[in-house]
């Protein structure tokens, strides 16, 4: 019989919430029994491969050989339903401690990780989008980014998070806040997100489109750290 690593018990969750969503896990593997690789390659528009990968870390999840991370939580909120996703992410919220070495940005939740300015920005236009849309703004949306109402739920879920100040402004939530600012300001919040985080591979072809159609005199995206880092110590080698 398999013994769990402590480590990775209830995948860093509670026992209630972990099987919550093994349960839910479970019932989809059911749902598409034999096709699910072909479901995630279908929900996710991609490749095979990748769609493999998707699987394997939902599993390693569930079978408690590694914890739940913001991240992968975001990739798994299309499987799941919204309350659970919910009480994740709350979970998440107050308990994930980032790891040495690992993507995730400072735990300083204060103006949702941007400066002052682009937060006083990005509250003011989020406010003007509720008034403009009272009671609809998941129905505008799904009509801005041509997604399902899950995913639309997902994005408020994210937009409530930075508003309140419950979460920071990731590399994800910039991709899933296209459309929904001004070019200005979005441009500006891409462009020091990009900038100050780093972000999954998966992300990599999203991240490049933006800094191409946002970029300001080609700095967006060149200009971080760990580039800087990579080239002055390419030069200092003679690379």
């Amino acid at each position: 019989m398999n013994t769990v690593d402590k480590r990775y018990e209830y995948a860093g969750l509670t026992k209630e919430l972990h099987q919550r969503l093994t349960l839910e896990f479970d019932a989809l593997r059911e749902e598409h029994h034999r096709t699910l690789t072909k479901y995630i390659m279908e929900t996710k528009k991609c490749d095979r491969l990748q769609a493999r990968k998707y699987f394997q870390r939902f599993d390693k999840v569930v079978k408690e050989h590694s914890k739940l991370s913001p991240a992968t939580l975001d990739d798994m909120r299309e499987y799941i339903t919204d309350g659970l996703a919910d009480d994740l992410q709350k979970y998440l919220l107050e308990n994930y401690s980032v790891r040495r070495g690992s993507c995730k940005p400072d735990a300083d939740k204060t103006n949702a990780g941007l400066t002052r300015e682009l937060f006083l920005q990005f509250r003011k236009e989020i406010q003007e989008l509720r008034e403009a849309h009272p009671n609809c703004v998941t129905n505008y949306i799904m009509e801005v980014k041509g997604c399902t109402k899950q995913q639309a739920n997902t994005i408020c879920a994210a937009i409530n998070t930075i508003y309140t100040e419950l979460g920071i402004l990731t590399p994800r939530k910039v991709v899933q806040l296209e459309g929904l600012l001004s070019r200005e300001l979005f441009g500006k919040i891409a462009k020091y997100v990009f900038n100050k985080y780093e972000w999954p591979e998966s992300l990599d072809k999203e991240v490049d489109r933006i800094q191409l159609e946002y970029r300001t005199k080609g700095e967006l995206g060149r200009d971080k750290e760990s580039v800087k880092r990579t080239l002055y110590k390419a030069i200092s080698m003679g690379l």
